[in-house]
């Protein structure tokens, strides 16, 4: 019986992993040992102001680190990596130049007030609620695809945490 003990337990385990791993929508887990993006989305400018901020989650399920180089959209004349930095107590917005590491089994998550897209002279008139391709560039040579969901300007972005409630719009900040 002891024996068997340990046979027995696996095999309770197996349905309720393969159970847990395919409900709903896809998780971080099902899609463990790729770089997948989530939460893409572009806030557009109030009147006057010329760009738009994106922000985005990049999973990286690899074991080694994924090196972001750039982001590229045919609906913008230019996309920049910017971050925010406290410099003597000031927050100062700096562009990332060279690469944006991302760790093994970990995410990117930009946010406000964090890491971000700055997106430049739009190529054509943008609604609320449009949809643009952005493609990520890898220093791999990798290029993941991704559509990014239009918001209008003052409007808080996706709230990403795991678990229960991930993906409700409108408990971020701007």
């Amino acid at each position: 019986m002891i024996r068997l003990l340990p046979t027995l337990v696996f095999g309770l385990l197996i349905p309720i992993a393969s159970a847990h791993a395919t409900e709903g929508a896809p998780s971080h887990k099902a899609a463990s040992d790729e770089l997948s993006v989530e939460h893409a989305e572009i806030v557009l400018p109030t009147i006057g102001r010329a760009s738009a901020a994106g922000y985005l989650v990049v999973w990286n399920g690899k074991r080694l680190q994924a090196n972001l180089v750039s982001v590229e959209s045919p609906a913008f004349e230019s996309v920049a990596i910017y971050k925010m930095e406290q410099d003597d107590g000031i927050a100062r917005k700096r562009r990332v130049e060279g690469i944006l590491p991302i760790p093994g089994n970990a995410e990117l998550l930009m946010r406000p007030g964090g890491v971000h897209l700055l997106l430049t002279q739009p190529k054509e008139a943008l609604s609320s609620g449009d949809a643009v391709e952005l493609t990520l560039v890898f220093d791999s040579g990798k290029r993941i695809a991704a559509t990014a969901t239009l918001l209008a300007a003052g409007t808080s972005v996706t709230d990403h945490h795991h678990g229960n409630g991930d993906g409700v719009q409108g408990s971020g900040r701007l």
